[in-house]
């Protein structure tokens, strides 16, 4: 895996703002509230001092069988459903994602220093963070979670200014896309999102890309580009993950432009 990962285009300045690590398993019914304060004393509130609840996600499997579109469960309940818990680090760039069904992590930019710690830092961090609700499970006399699905995102902010001023420009950020309004009756467009989706080999899930314009505080517009990596699959936790950040890396290199690339983001 060292091989194939040292041969992965690079960047000197890479336009990610955020990566989420996830994995998602048979649903541990017992998983509760009083869980919750025992696995933050765990976490330790010195290093996560902030929690948020959020909703659910909704399970997503993807199959081969029907449609490519990921199949959403459906499920009733007796009670409501323990919300999603974010434990947040103390400067709010690390967190931790729980539910009864699913863990993440993640790392996102949020101060214009902030530099993008890397795959081979952040991926560890979400191996040991893993083995430790495992262990805390274990601990509490709940069942060791069986996965499904595991899920790789990277989320891309392509800043107004930063190789496109226009969304006429849209071919200088992306190859295959093109927005030309010369001698054509409609003007350039208010807003643009696309998504396309490609299949992992030996049915190991879907590279799900999607691209959507949103505005920033000041007026600014953002080319909001996120690439999911999303399936299961015979391989090991570490060969998937290897395998959702290679196709992750040269998807983005192949649906972005070479200009932009090299200009903006100093590929190496």
């Amino acid at each position: 895996m060292a091989d194939r990962a040292s041969a992965l285009p690079d960047y000197q300045i890479p336009p990610v703002n955020e990566v989420v690590f996830g994995i998602q398993f048979q649903k541990i019914e017992n998983f509760q509230t009083p869980h919750i304060g025992l696995l933050w004393e765990k976490l330790g509130r010195e290093k996560f001092p902030r929690w948020q609840e959020m909703p659910t996600i909704n399970r997503i499997i993807e199959t081969f069988n029907g449609p490519k579109a990921p199949q959403f469960g459906i499920e009733t309940y007796d009670k409501p459903p323990l919300p999603r818990l974010l434990f947040i680090n103390s400067d709010e760039n690390h967190l931790v994602q729980v539910q009864q069904d699913r863990f993440l992590q993640n790392w996102r930019k949020l101060k214009p220093d902030d530099t993008y710690p890397r795959f081979r830092t952040l991926y560890p961090e979400f191996k040991k963070s893993w083995d430790f609700f495992n262990s805390f499970l274990h601990d509490v006399n709940l069942p060791k979670p069986i996965p499904d699905q595991y899920e790789l995102t990277y989320v891309n902010q392509i800043t107004q200014g930063e190789g496109w001023e226009k969304l006429t420009d849209i071919d200088k950020v992306f190859r295959d896309f093109q927005c030309e309004t010369s001698g054509r009756f409609l003007p350039e467009p208010e807003t643009l999102n696309w998504r396309k989706t490609y299949r992992l080999p030996d049915k190991m899930g879907r590279l799900h890309t999607t691209m959507k314009l949103v505005s920033t505080k000041d007026g600014k517009r953002i080319m909001l580009f996120e690439l999911t990596a999303r399936g299961f699959g015979n391989a090991s936790m570490d060969e998937w993950f290897a395998m959702g950040r290679e196709w992750i890396v040269r998807g983005f290199a192949d649906l972005t432009a070479d200009r932009v690339q090299k200009e903006i983001w100093q590929r190496k």
